[in-house]
């Protein structure tokens, strides 16, 4: 089960003191800032330095809660999150502890899914950018000095299936994104 995680990990490694500190971390929103509720099963191919690795990835999504749940493509669980009112909580299933914070892909998650608008005021009150080409093809986020930290590019923005790209410069890593099936609106 590690193996099957093992780019996923590095992508999202950071120590775990770090983990907390992280901007894009304490950028994460409430699950009713979406404004909809949706329900997605997605593959995540994640590639690290020379590896590359993929992790099935179930999500679902109303205005009280967010749940995720990361399998292995052989249906074998490996965490679940889940976030509420009152918090993230995260599970690391079938393992002690999990070689990534699952809190990460919650992050990308948002940075590629949730609106614009939302995800652009709460960035700047962290002392982050925010930019969307006009076409809604693509998204940045941006660091206090304008670089590029993180960038989406939507492969077929008007598919709920269209596949994503996710490329991080802050901890080098990239991952694609293909939506199986989706339920609730794009």
């Amino acid at each position: 089960m590690a193996v099957a995680v093992s780019v996923l990990a590095g992508c999202a490694q950071l120590a775990p003191e770090q983990d907390d500190g992280s901007r894009l971390l304490q950028a994460i929103l409430p699950p009713e800032s979406l404004g909809r509720q949706l329900a997605l099963s997605q593959e995540v191919v994640g590639e690290f330095q020379d590896q590359t690795q993929s992790l099935r990835v179930e999500v679902e999504i109303t205005p009280k809660r967010l749940a995720m749940v990361g399998l292995t493509h052989m249906g074998v669980p490996v965490f679940s999150l889940e976030q509420d009112a009152d918090g993230i909580e995260v599970e690391a299933l079938g393992a002690a502890t999990l070689p990534f914070n699952p809190k990460h892909i919650l992050s990308d998650f948002q940075i590629a899914f949730w609106p614009a608008t939302v995800l652009e005021g709460k960035l700047q009150s962290l002392g982050l950018g925010f930019q969307e080409v006009a076409t809604g093809d693509s998204r940045k986020v941006l660091g206090e000095s304008g670089e590029v930290l993180v960038q989406v590019t939507y492969l077929d923005r008007a598919s709920s299936t269209g596949d994503i790209i996710i490329n991080h410069f802050d901890h080098p890593y990239r991952l694609y994104i293909k939506t199986i099936e989706a339920s609730g609106s794009w």
